[in-house]
């Protein structure tokens, strides 16, 4: 892993981060202690940050996604109570565009969490309300059913792989279990059809140390049957030593 050069002018926290192609794209967040609007971008190629055009709305933390090579930003607040939930961005075109709201008969939550699968985006609603998708080719909203989407809300990191449902246990993995008791610590990411896993560990030396590791695993998926797919390690070490001060926020697998 190596350091790539900060971006001086970008929020320092609550925003969101997402990757089309070769560029990282950093939204929303706060600066000068309010939700900001303005829209950053890392191009991994030549190691320089740009700015894109801003959004029609200030956003702190959205929940941010790529869907048909557009960047979708959702409002993480009550559905109901806003008037502009989503809105995207084309990279091609440098505009912005806003997607209708749901009707008020299939909202009325606060949204946990979103995710794009089968070219949908979904929206899940929070402690077990109601959930959406949007279909952007119909340009129309549906109500999803929870019992297929619940278990998304409660964890911290996600990403699908070849759009594969419904939910299974990933076999073949029972010594990477420990990884469960790190919530929070760690990282999903599709990295090429696979499975990248990232997250932090403690050094542990006599008298206490200040520092932390970020392992990082790659996991290959292989279906055996309609209802089994196992996991092989292909890789796993530590791919960098930082302070404890610092935290794994997100991760993002871009083309270079």
């Amino acid at each position: 892993m190596v350091s790539v050069p900060a971006c001086n002018y970008c929020p320092l926290s609550w925003l969101t981060s997402t990757a089309i192609g070769s560029y990282i794209y950093m939204i929303g967040g706060y600066i000068n202690g309010a939700p900001s609007s303005r829209v950053f971008f890392f191009d991994c190629r030549s190691h320089t940050w740009h700015e894109a055009p801003s959004m029609p709305v200030a956003r702190n933390y959205p929940f941010v996604n790529v869907l048909d090579g557009k960047i979708y930003v959702v409002d993480d607040r009550n559905v109901s109570d806003s008037s502009n939930l989503i809105d995207f961005f084309d990279p091609k075109k440098q505009i912005w565009e806003q997607v209708p709201n749901p009707s008020a008969e299939i909202t009325g939550s606060y949204i946990a969490r979103s995710l794009v699968l089968d070219e949908k985006l979904y929206l899940f609603g929070q402690f077990g309300y109601r959930s959406v998708v949007y279909k952007p080719k119909e340009n129309t909203w549906d109500v999803v059913g929870l019992e297929k989407l619940l278990w998304l809300v409660t964890i911290s990191s996600s990403c699908v792989i070849d759009n594969n449902r419904p939910w299974r246990v990933l076999e073949g993995l029972e010594e990477f279990r420990k990884l469960s008791t790190l919530h929070s610590g760690v990282r999903l990411v599709n990295y090429g059809g696979k499975i990248a896993v990232l997250w932090e560990k403690k050094v542990r030396a006599i008298g206490g140390s200040n520092k932390k590791m970020i392992w990082c695993a790659v996991i290959a998926l292989e279906r055996r049957n309609t209802q089994e797919i196992y996991g092989k390690i292909e890789w796993c070490d530590v791919v960098l030593t930082v302070s404890k001060s610092c935290y794994l926020f997100e991760v993002v697998a871009v083309n270079v």
